[in-house]
Parts: C-alpha cells; sequence; structure tokens
C-alpha cells in the first residue's frame, strides 16, 4: 500500500504536470479533443518551451521517485521500533503475583536493587535480619514476622524455647529447627552473631542482609537498664550510667571476677559483637575498619534508631514493599529515670575509649544511611510523612478494633496500595514475640509433618503438640 508521503506527492506532480500542459500550443481533433501539437522546426520559441516544459516534468518525477522509496524506509523503522516496543513491555510480563509499583521516583539502580521509571520490581521475600540488642530490633522483628507469615515464608527457628538463635555463640546446626527438605529457608530475624560464612552455607544467594544500630550512648543506658547491671554492678541508683563511665573497665572487671565469668561484655561495643567482630578484635581499628567496610557490601541496609521511620521507608523501597507491610507497634520500650540525660563530654570521651568499635559502625552507618537518602529523591520525605499518618491511623484503629466491627478500607496513595485494616491485621499487629514464635513453630511442625513424618528436629514440636494437648484439655 502506498504511503501517505507519496500520496501527497503524486497529487502533487500531477498538478504540476497540468499546469506545464496547458502552457503548451494545442491544436483541435476531429473528434473534439485536445492534443499537444508537434514542435516544428520553423518555430523556435515553441520547441524551447516544450523542453523547458519536459525539465521540469523529469525533475519532478526523480523527485518523486526518491521520496517515495524514503517515506517507506521511515515505515520500516517506525515498524521495527513498535516491534521492539512491544517485546520489551511482554519481557515485564503481565502477572501482578510478589511484585509492587515503583513510583515516579524510582530511576536508580541503588545497592542491587532494580528500580525504574514506573516500573516493576520484584518483591524481596529471603532477608537475614541481624537482631542487635537494645536498638529497636525487636519492634523491627515484629515487622518482619507478620510479612513472613502472610506469605507462609520459612522461617529459622530457634531448636529451644528461646529468642536466641545460638547466641552469645555462633550459631550451630543443634542451635536451630531443621529446614524442611526442598524448602530452603527464607527468614532469619532471632538474636544470633552474624558470620559470613555460616549464613552463606545457612541461606539460599538471593538473601539480602539488614541489620539496625543505635548512638552508643544511648545504646549503654538501654543495656544496663534491662540487663540490670545497675545491681549486678552495684550502681547508684541516681544516673549509674555516668557512675559507670568514671571507670568501667574496673568495676566490670570486679564482677567478673568476683562471679568467675567470661570477658564476654555486655557494655562494650556489644552492637560490634552482634555483627561478628571479636571481643579480642574490637580495639584493632584497622581490621574495624576493614570489617566493616565488609558488612557495608555485604548489607543491603542497616537502620538507625534515631531515624526509625526514615530507616523504615527506604527497607520499603529497597525491598520493593508497600507501607502496609511496614506498618508497626513500638515492642519493648521501657522508661528509666536516667534515660536520655546529659553526658559531659569528659565521660563521652570515656564512652568512645570504651566503646571504640560501637561509634565507628554508628557513624559509618548513619553517615551511608542519608547517602541513601539523598539518593531517593524529594519526595521521599513526603512518603515518611503519609508513612507515619498511616501507622498513627492503623495504630488507632487497632487499639479500638473489635472482631464485631466492620473492616475499615484505606485509599491508595502515591506510595501504597488500598488495603483493608480488619481484626486478622489488628491481630497480627499486636501479637508478641511469644505468640509469633508459637505460630511460626506450629506452622513449621505441620509443613514438616506433612512433608517427612519423622525427622530429628520434631522433638521440638512433639514437645508443642503435647504442651498443647494439655492446655487443650483445661476447661475454661
Amino acid at each position: 500500500m502506498p504511503s501517505e508521503a507519496s500520496l501527497c506527492l503524486q497529487v502533487t506532480f500531477q498538478l504540476l504536470l497540468s499546469l506545464t500542459m496547458t502552457s503548451l500550443p494545442d491544436t483541435k481533433t476531429g473528434s473534439g479533443t485536445t492534443a499537444v501539437a508537434i514542435p516544428s522546426s520553423k518555430k523556435p520559441g515553441t520547441c524551447v518551451r516544450q523542453g523547458f516544459n519536459f525539465l521540469i516534468c523529469t525533475v519532478l518525477l526523480v523527485a518523486m521517485t526518491y521520496l517515495s522509496i524514503y517515506s517507506d524506509v521511515i515505515n520500516i523503522q517506525n515498524i521495527e521500533q513498535d516491534v521492539a516496543r512491544s517485546d520489551a513491555s511482554n519481557d515485564t510480563g503481565s502477572g501482578l503475583d510478589d511484585t509492587a509499583i515503583i513510583p515516579k521516583y524510582a530511576r536508580l539502580d541503588i545497592d542491587g536493587v532494580e528500580r525504574k521509571a514506573e516500573g516493576r520490581c520484584k518483591e524481596k521475600t529471603r532477608f537475614a535480619f541481624i537482631k542487635v540488642h537494645k536498638a529497636g530490633s525487636t519492634t523491627v522483628q515484629y515487622i518482619f514476622q507478620r510479612f513472613g507469615h502472610r506469605r507462609h515464608l520459612h522461617f529459622v527457628l530457634p531448636s529451644r524455647p528461646s529468642v536466641n538463635i545460638g547466641w552469645p555463640y555462633l550459631m550451630k546446626k543443634e542451635d536451630y529447627m531443621q529446614p524442611i527438605p526442598g524448602r530452603p529457608f527464607d527468614v532469619l530475624v532471632f538474636h544470633t552473631v552474624y558470620n559470613r560464612e555460616i549464613f552463606v552455607n545457612l541461606l539460599p544467594n538471593n538473601t539480602v542482609y539488614l541489620a539496625i544500630v543505635r548512638e552508643p550512648y544511648s545504646h549503654l543506658q538501654s543495656v544496663i537498664n534491662f540487663f540490670h547491671l545497675r545491681r549486678l554492678y552495684g550502681l547508684p541508683k541516681d544516673d549509674p550510667v555516668q557512675f559507670f563511665l568514671q571507670s568501667p573497665a574496673e568495676l566490670e572487671g570486679a564482677y567478673f571476677q568476683s562471679h568467675n565469668l567470661s570477658t564476654f561484655s555486655k557494655t562494650k561495643n556489644l552492637m560490634a559483637y552482634d555483627l561478628g567482630i571479636p571481643t579480642k578484635m574490637s580495639e584493632n581499628e584497622d581490621y574495624v575498619h576493614d570489617y566493616i567496610a565488609q558488612l557495608d557490601r555485604d548489607f543491603l541496609l542497616v537502620m538507625v534508631l534515631e531515624y526509625f521511620d526514615e530507616s523504615l521507608v527506604l527497607l520499603k523501597r529497597y525491598m520493593c514493599w508497600q507501607l502496609s507491610d511496614i506498618l508497626y507497634k513500638v515492642q519493648n520500650s521501657r522508661n528509666y529515670t536516667y534515660r536520655e540525660t546529659y553526658l559531659p563530654q569528659r565521660l563521652r570521651e570515656n564512652h568512645k575509649n570504651w566503646s571504640k568499635a560501637d561509634y565507628k559502625l554508628y557513624q559509618h552507618f548513619n553517615r551511608t544511611l542519608w547517602e541513601k537518602i539523598a539518593n531517593e529523591g524529594a519526595d521521599f520525605y513526603s512518603e515518611v510523612k503519609q508513612f507515619k499518618h498511616l501507622n498513627h491511623m492503623t495504630s488507632q484503629i487497632c487499639e479500638e478494633e473489635a472482631p464485631t466491627q466492620k473492616s475499615k478500607v484505606l485509599d491508595a496513595t502515591a506510595w501504597n496500595e488500598r488495603f483493608v485494616v480488619d481484626s486478622n491485621f489488628c491481630r497480627l499487629l499486636n501479637m508478641d514475640d511469644y505468640d509469633y514464635r508459637q505460630v511460626l513453630t506450629q506452622r513449621h511442625c505441620k509443613d514438616a509433618k506433612t512433608t517427612v513424618p519423622k525427622i530429628r528436629h520434631n522433638k521440638r514440636c512433639a514437645k508443642l503438640n503435647r504442651k498443647r494437648k494439655q492446655l487443650s484439655r483445661i476447661k475454661p
């Protein structure tokens, strides 16, 4: 089929040709039609006019032929581009399972997270969270447990009724319930000491690594309160932390010696210890520097407690999750009289010298957090604001929610899809660590039973089943 451009050229040619024809001398035929007169050598003016008209016609014919061919070439190129665009769109797939819409702001490839303008990225469902003590990690753990429970993910679970998997020692095979045959582990969120070799051998290759840290002095205050070190170390009630920092080595050394304990310390570089820096190496500045650089390469994100909501929104973007996936209730928070008290500079320096590795960790990952946020664009803070609003709203709803009440629908925004807050959502939001451990262990035992009837790690399952039967016989 001729192109629109060639048709236009043909019409133009016919018009020009008709104009040239009208300038030629004509004679009347017998039929009354007009015929072009044959030039005569006796009429030189007529011959010149006819030759000029012939030249014009020849030029127009050549031009029309060239432009027609060029137009067809352009049409072929357009068709090829349309086919390429169609193939590219088919590559993204039409299914919506395990995918999340990436807003317009996401244009960068950051830490291996594929981000395309108005494109899709696959929801990440395999991750290990290093649950650093007293750094807001319990609240994050509940977010991850809710996420994994709703998707029936395979958790690494403690083999004993405990919040730890091997901690304070390196994780061993007997510390966790063995994986269900044919199903690799998806999620690890319990207290354990990070060791790259152990984790790589236990978890799939596409596992992403996450952690959280806290400002070291605030962290020390929480540690002394939670582990009852004021009483154990004989510290005064008024401000035990400042008293401790006047001579930490002597006070802790005296306690260890009197109780014949090892030199493992909860007050010195505890965050670094959880993240895998051995106690004996925490004073080696070169080793700590190189180790932190390796952590930076291993981990997709290390969050910062002091910027909790910002960290979670960044986590949501990196993991291709929804805002509804990171909603939370603050867990394990405690009030004590010396919380957030002012620390004199002299004691601050004492603490920096006492816990050097923790300070280096915090300074590094606090800096890298803001570098990552800077890459997210100006609307990052608008999403943080929306997240805080949603979190406050759902917390209020779930505090008031009763099973008989109707579900509440929260509309979609630029940063989240529409979702429903109902009694089941609130139940999962309000569950504590014990509840999640019970639910996840029961599901693991059920899945293991249907896969392989008798396996060694079912001792924990059998004990759990006996306890459940005993409770069922108790009359309300």
